[in-house]
């Protein structure tokens, strides 16, 4: 049996009360938390829309980051609380098969867009951190934009296999999955490293050349910078882990045994879903230009209200 017919299966008539209360809890949860990552995210990509001075590369794949998470509240979600509500109240299997391919294409497609874009990101602030002088010239927005693009393209290739047999779509997506992790958490050892490693070093060259070169408070607030730059990357990392993993788990293990997936899936999914809604606010608490300007457009809705 394969994990989709294993969940059409379990939404059948041997489900208890008890767990279909628990699905349409879950099922209201997910509207707030849709709502929420539509908002925040929206005003993300309005502040960057709107101030030029933000417009450098790093924030651009953050809008990236921030347009997959819209996708995941405004198109993601609200099939994933249909196809759990069709599942529980319809008998007609065909329906239920229809929903259940629509989202899991959705679903895989627009959080493979996440952890794609989380990768770069990582591989941005490596980067960033190694090679300052050349980051200007290496990384550009138009270069980022063709990265973005890229990503969106290949992970149409990916959600295709969706369609082949469940060990090949478990396979493919097995190995993505530790390859986007593996680099993520390589780079950013390799930035925890390399600070550590110059951190000494720098100091001291600031304070021998102190007295004669009046532009070493720019070098300093520069790599201060750059550090606090990169940390915000490994936060957005962390919580993507954290969120993540309890679905990666069900998955995997509802795939090798799939039974009763329904529950699982769905529960683990709400927590992926958590991810899209928090990110604005990490956001918003880690980069005080974008706490500004959407501070300032929450403001004027308001009052236009």
């Amino acid at each position: 049996m394969s994990s989709e017919e294993a969940v059409i299966q379990s939404t059948g008539g041997n489900i208890t009360d008890a767990v279909k209360n628990v699905l349409v809890i879950n099922c209201a949860v997910n509207i707030p938390l849709a709502i929420t990552s539509i908002i925040g995210n929206s005003l993300v990509l309005h502040a960057v829309w709107k101030t030029s001075t933000l417009r450098s590369p790093s924030v651009v794949l953050l809008c990236g980051l921030a347009l997959s998470d819209l996708a995941v509240g405004a198109v993601v979600q609200p099939f994933f609380i249909a196809n759990d509500l069709i599942g529980l109240l319809s008998q007609d299997q065909s329906l239920k098969t229809l929903f259940v391919r629509i989202y899991n294409v959705l679903a895989f497609y627009v959080c493979g867009i996440s952890l794609f874009t989380i990768t770069t990101v990582s591989v941005d602030k490596l980067v960033a951190i190694q090679k300052p002088l050349r980051y200007p010239s290496i990384v550009t927005i138009p270069r980022v934009r063709r990265v973005l693009v890229a990503v969106w393209l290949f992970c149409v290739i990916l959600v295709s296999t969706q369609f082949l047999h469940d060990m090949i779509q478990l396979v493919a997506v097995g190995v993505v999955v530790c390859v986007c992790l593996f680099i993520s958490a390589f780079c950013h050892v390799k930035i925890y490293k390399f600070v550590r490693h110059h951190q000494h070093w720098i100091q001291m060259q600031l304070h021998a050349v102190e007295a004669n070169t009046p532009n070493t408070g720019n070098v300093n607030n520069n790599m201060s910078g750059l550090k606090r730059s990169a940390l915000n990357a490994l936060i957005v990392f962390l919580v993507l882990i954290v969120c993540y993993c309890p679905y990666f788990i069900v998955f995997v293990v509802t795939s090798v045994y799939p039974i009763n997936v329904m529950l699982g899936r769905s529960l683990t999914s709400t927590i992926v879903f958590i991810n899209s809604a928090l990110n604005p606010f990490l956001y918003c608490w880690r980069i005080h230009e974008i706490r500004e300007v959407v501070k300032q457009t929450s403001h004027k809705l308001v009052c236009c209200k």
